[in-house]
């Protein structure tokens, strides 16, 4: 496959490899989506292997050619019904796989680690599965869409073919629990009478979409600021459901079906249509959506290829016209819808084309078409169908932005002109007038990534179809920081951008064929270049001569004003360099006045000081610590009492002591000179006899021989 259709080599990697050897055996004939792309994470259900492959295709978008791994999300319980959808909620915590005859949940893990994985990047992951157990085998699933109101996005509405809806509360790690249920017309009949019942003439519905929210009581807010301190009860905030018939009527349900559990929703319609059309705008609806503008446009799909784009608004009607309004089946004593209030104001119609080479006498093929909004761009949207892929722009939705951000006084000048209507281009196409009618031609799946846009489809074949989408008619808009309010009216100038938008927009396109190889002969395939050929002739060179032409006028333009501002930029420059030299006088004039200011800052700091320290005034702590001044110097006054005290006694104590001295040295004995002289004598006859003794002594031990 070539660069053209494939720029993100996305046929080689081999989570597609691997996908188409494991696609169903038999023919698939219908157009369904099991790829979606969410936080540029591409998921595509495996029908053979029982599981969700992922892949990062920004990654695979950043390094192309390279192989980048992917991961498989294994169900704990697979399904054993055939898959058609895939959808995830915005959060990306839960992934739903339904079909006709039945509804999964599956809880996604975490993801972390380089390129965002799951879990790391792990191979394969066992992922926790919820089955609803209220569907039995004779009712089929016509829709599921996540509640855009859900605090926790846990909400799941689903649409059956008895008419009924479903609201499903789905909590993480909890089953799925059913919190309503409610009608929205009679149960088709099914017994095997030949007569028609009204399921078969168009009355079931078919499809269902959220439209943007509204209060329930408008006049309890009414002349209240939202950015003010007041309270809104979100018990007031309901999220209004519209609901296509088959045969082109369209239902609106009212109520707040997330908080208020005791009341039952208000179903009404059908909504009035205007202009009125004899066949109601078709009888063969598919589809549904609802662009989240103000007012919001409804976007009503026929499956001739006729795509209607509505306005919903308020109907003003009299209380004469009510019996008019009313519909068979608010006569009805089984079934009651209350005349709505609403109405669809239809501006266009757009006819996209369903294959190539139709004459206007050939018979036109038919299909259900399938709508797919842009997340990242509200200006378009998508349409899939077995044909192909179409992409409608819708430059309403910039112009009733300006008039609704315009002033309060509203110009006729600045309402929606229906001159600059929707146009379509045909991205992918899959039939032609010479293609079988029993051959399959659909498409499996498409998603978007984002920045840069590029559309990614899954063929039945297999196959992918990357191609960048380039929306000539659409320019994003840069906001400013803070916004701009200029009371005066300010005159509308046209874009240089937007004139050559204007100039290059063609009523044709392009598209990228997908055929098989057997289908078409040689002599068609001439004729098929011839066309094309044509078409650039006509369409394309045309118009880039004369954007080429205007170009070279604007070159011309800019060159003289270049000049002119080369001129200005020179007396800019001078005027410059003399801003500059004052700017340097007035710097150094600053740095003299900021030495003084600091000089005449530290004598003010020492002046404080000073005034600080002579202040009478004492801080609590200077307080306590003199108090404790105080006390201890009537204690220094009580010790030197008690001192002066002491030192009395001991002068006492020493004159007592003199006193005691003396009396004791008047007590001494004194003995005269013949006393002396008769104890010496005595003393001496006492040794001599002492001596004797000894000498005796001696002699006796001697004796003894001791």
């Amino acid at each position: 496959m070539s660069l053209y259709t494939d720029p993100l080599r996305l046929n080689e990697h081999s989570l597609f490899q691997e996908l188409k050897n494991n696609l169903p055996t038999n023919i698939i004939k219908d157009t369904r989506n099991i790829l979606e792309i969410r936080d540029n994470v591409l998921y595509v259900w495996n029908a053979k292997d029982f599981c969700v492959l992922t892949l990062n295709v920004a990654a695979t978008h950043e390094n192309i050619g390279a192989n980048v791994a992917y991961q498989k999300l294994r169900p704990t319980d697979p399904p054993i019904f055939e898959i058609k959808n895939l959808l995830i909620n915005e959060t990306g915590t839960q992934l739903v796989l339904w079909g006709n005859l039945g509804l999964i949940l599956m809880e996604l893990p975490k993801r972390w680690g380089k390129e965002g994985m799951f879990q790391g990047g792990k191979d394969e992951i066992l992922c926790v599965v919820y089955k609803f157990d209220h569907f039995n085998t004779t009712v089929e699933i016509r829709k599921a869409r996540w509640h855009p109101g859900s605090t926790d996005d846990s909400h799941l509405l689903v649409l059956t073919s008895e008419n009924t809806f479903r609201l499903y509360e789905c909590e993480l790690g909890s089953t799925p629990r059913l919190v309503k249920y409610w009608k929205v017309g009679r149960m088709p009949s099914s017994s095997p009478s030949k007569i028609p019942d009204f399921s078969s003439l168009g009355d079931t519905a078919v499809d269902f979409d959220f439209a943007t929210p509204t209060l329930r009581k408008p006049e309890m807010f009414a002349g209240k600021g939202i950015n003010k301190d007041n309270v809104v009860d979100w018990n007031q905030i309901e999220w209004p459901v519209l609901v296509l018939r088959g045969n082109g009527e369209v239902l609106i349900v009212h109520g707040n079906v997330l908080h208020d559990n005791h009341e039952n929703p208000v179903v009404s319609g059908s909504l009035s249509m205007y202009p009125p059309a004899d066949d109601n705008y078709g009888i063969d609806s598919c589809s549904i959506m609802c662009m989240q503008t103000t007012p919001p446009i409804v976007v009503i799909a026929m499956c001739s290829g006729k795509i209607y784009h509505a306005i919903l608004l308020k109907e003003e009607s009299n209380d004469e016209d009510d019996t008019d309004r009313r519909t068979w089946s608010q006569c009805s004593t089984t079934y009651v819808l209350r005349t709505p209030e609403e109405a669809l104001y239809v501006y266009e119609c757009v006819e996209i084309e369903l294959g190539l080479f139709f004459a206007d006498t050939d018979e036109k093929y038919n299909c259900p078409i399938h709508l797919h909004c842009d997340k990242g761009n509200k200006y378009r949207y998508f349409c899939s169908h077995n044909a192909g892929i179409h992409m409608v722009s819708l430059p309403m939705v910039s112009q009733l932005e300006e008039y609704i951000s315009s002033s309060e006084d509203k110009d006729d000048d600045l309402l929606p002109s229906l001159s600059n209507q929707s146009s379509s281009q045909y991205l992918i196409c899959r039939r032609t007038k010479h293609t079988g009618a029993n051959k399959a031609t659909s498409i499996l799946g498409l998603g978007l990534l984002q920045e840069p846009c590029v559309l990614v489809a899954l063929l039945h074949t297999g196959d992918v179809v990357a191609r960048s989408v380039i929306d000539l008619h659409y320019f994003p808009k840069i906001e400013p920081l803070e916004p701009i309010i200029n009371i005066e009216k300010k005159a509308h100038k046209e874009e240089f951008d937007v004139y050559i938008k204007k100039l290059l927009k063609r009523e044709t396109s392009q598209p990228i064929i997908k055929i098989g190889s057997t289908s078409m002969s040689p002599r068609e395939c001439l004729k098929l270049l011839y066309h094309a050929t044509d078409i650039f002739r006509k369409e394309h060179f045309v118009k880039h001569d004369n954007v080429r032409e205007e170009i070279s006028k604007k070159v011309l333009a800019l060159k003289v004003m270049k000049s002119h501002l080369l001129k200005e930029l020179g007396i800019l420059m001078e005027t410059k360099k003399e801003l500059h030299q004052t700017a340097e006088r007035l710097a150094e004039r600053y740095e003299d006045i900021k030495d003084e200011q600091e000089k005449l800052a530290q004598r003010a700091k020492e002046v404080l000081r000073l005034v600080n320290y002579k202040e009478p005034s004492i801080t609590p702590i200077e307080r306590a610590e003199a108090e404790e001044l105080r006390k201890m110097e009537m204690k220094i006054e009580e010790i030197k009492i008690r001192l002066l005290e002491l030192k009395k006694k001991s002068e006492q104590q020493a004159i007592h002591i003199e006193n005691n001295e003396l009396n004791e040295k008047r007590k001494e004995i004194v003995f005269r000179d013949n006393q002396k002289k008769t104890i010496k004598n005595s003393l001496g006859h006492m040794a001599k006899d002492i001596k004797t003794l000894i000498t005796e002594v001696k002699k006796l031990e001697e004796e003894m021989n001791m």
